[in-house]
C-alpha cells in the first residue's frame, strides 16, 4: 500500500472512531508499526490528526462563541435531563452543595429531593428555581454575565473562597485531553476554578457532545472531577473518572 493511501486509510478510520492505535493500524495497514508511527508523525505535521501515546486521535474541536442559555436548553436535552438525574442521586443529608450556572445543572435542580441540605449558587435563575422548590439556598453575589445569568468578578470569586462545598456540580463548554476542562470566557473560567478548588467532591455535568471540544479558557484539570456524561467516551479517556448516567 502506498503512502498516500495509508495516510488516506488512517483518516478514514478516524472518522468512524475518535482514536486508533499503531498496534490497530498497523494490522488494519499490513505495515510495520515503524511505518505507521512515521505516518501519524507525517498526518500530525499537516494538523488533520493529533498524535497521541500508541497512537492518534482526531484533531479537536475548537470553540470561539457562546450560545444564548434559551439556544443551549434545547439540545440534548434528553441526556441533560439523564445525566441530572445522576447527579442528584449524589447529595446526601448535610451537604453544602454548589451548583455552577448552566443548562444541565439547571436540570439537576429539577431533580434535587434532599431537603436537609445547603444550595448555593452563582446563577440567579438557578437560585429562584431552588427557592420556589423550597430548599435552603445561598446565592454568590458579584457582576452578572447576561449570556449565562452568572455572577461573575472578583466580588464573586471572594464569596466563593469563604465556603467549604462537600459537593459541587458543574458544567463546561469543551471536554479536552488537551486543555482539560473549558469555557468561553477567563471571568466565567475563575469562578468555576475557585469553586472547585472548594469543592471535596467535585463533578462536572457534561452530555457526550462536549468531548474533543475546546473553549478558549481552561478552568480545570479533567483529573480534579469526575466526569458524568451519558455515554462513554473512546479509550483515551480512559484514566479520568467516568460516571455514566442510567
Amino acid at each position: 500500500m502506498l503512502a498516500a493511501q495509508r495516510h488516506n486509510k488512517i483518516l478514514q478510520l478516524l472518522k468512524q472512531s475518535h482514536s486508533v492505535s499503531v498496534t490497530e493500524l498497523s494490522k488494519i495497514l499490513k505495515a510495520s508499526e515503524a511505518t505507521v508511527r512515521r505516518d501519524i508523525n507525517i498526518l500530525h505535521g499537516k494538523g488533520v490528526l493529533v498524535k497521541i501515546y500508541g497512537g492518534a486521535m482526531s484533531p479537536e474541536s475548537y470553540l470561539t462563541t457562546e450560545d444564548k442559555v434559551q439556544v443551549r436548553e434545547s439540545v440534548n436535552t434528553e441526556q441533560k435531563m439523564a445525566i441530572a438525574a445522576k447527579a442528584a442521586q449524589l447529595i446526601k443529608m448535610n451537604d453544602v452543595v454548589y451548583i455552577d450556572a448552566g443548562t444541565t445543572t439547571g436540570l439537576l435542580i429539577k431533580q434535587l429531593r434532599e431537603r436537609n441540605a445547603v444550595y448555593v449558587t452563582n446563577d440567579a435563575s438557578h437560585a429562584v428555581q431552588l427557592m420556589n422548590r423550597g430548599f435552603e439556598t445561598i446565592i454568590i453575589g458579584g457582576n452578572m454575565k447576561a449570556v449565562t445569568y452568572a455572577a461573575v468578578g472578583a466580588l464573586a470569586i471572594a464569596n466563593i473562597q469563604r465556603y467549604n462545598f462537600t459537593v459541587g456540580f458543574f458544567g463546561t463548554n469543551g471536554i479536552s485531553l488537551v486543555a482539560g476542562f473549558t469555557t468561553p470566557t477567563a471571568e466565567e473560567a475563575m469562578i468555576k476554578e475557585a469553586a472547585i478548588k472548594h469543592c471535596k467532591k467535585a463533578y462536572i455535568l457534561a452530555d457526550s457532545s462536549k468531548f474533543g471540544k475546546i473553549t478558549p479558557v481552561n478552568f480545570s484539570a479533567l483529573g480534579a472531577a469526575s466526569i458524568i456524561t451519558d455515554k462513554r467516551p473512546d479509550d483515551t479517556y480512559e484514566k479520568y473518572k467516568i460516571i455514566l448516567a442510567d
